[in-house]
């Protein structure tokens, strides 16, 4: 009896476990690594965006004829002597909260209010990409405010700071992206 109960609790703990990964998964991850089907990839707006490249992504089930589309992240990351790639995913329907989220950060710079304490405002679609606006300490002993993007949350190695004007910049290349879908 005990080993029938372990093993539902095992089987249990696997399940939920998978479960739970792939409810991070996004739409175009999901099509991309469909297996058993022919699939076209189109890759539009590749944009260098520093140490990333950004493009709007649209793929074809050339079987179904269902389209999936959003945006596509290359990140070629130094480790040791080496290069590895590493390739993140955005929906398409995740891009209008990421420019918004870009939109009030604009905003929270213009207006010139910072905050006495650390404060963080952040976005983080549902793959890992994050955008994030901090409050850091210049070299006046004065909080000021910082712009970061890490393309994706579970490589470490990822994390990037930019200027405050490459928020614009990043707005301007996911409106673009997005009038490609």
């Amino acid at each position: 009896m005990k080993k029938i109960v372990f093993y539902i609790l095992f089987v249990s703990f696997v399940h939920s476990t998978f479960a739970q990964s792939d409810s991070f998964k996004t739409n175009i991850e999901t099509a991309v690594n469909t297996k058993g089907f022919l699939l076209k990839q189109d890759i539009f707006v590749l944009e260098d965006f520093g140490k990333f490249r950004i493009g709007a992504v649209k793929i074809t089930n050339l079987e179904n004829f269902s389209i999936t589309s959003g945006a596509k992240i290359i990140h070629i990351i130094q480790e040791g002597k080496t290069f590895k790639s590493y390739y993140n995913y955005i929906d398409r329907e995740e891009i209008d909260g990421l420019i918004t989220a870009l939109q009030y950060m604009k905003t929270m710079i213009k207006s010139k209010a910072i905050p006495s304490n650390y404060t963080e405002i952040k976005f983080a679609t549902k793959s890992g990409f994050l955008v994030q606006l901090s409050t850091i300490l210049n070299t006046a002993n004065n909080l000021d405010w910082s712009f970061s993007v890490q393309t994706n949350v579970a490589v470490e190695k990822s994390y990037i700071v930019y200027t405050t004007a490459d928020i614009d910049k990043l707005q301007k290349v996911l409106e673009q992206i997005k009038s490609k879908l």
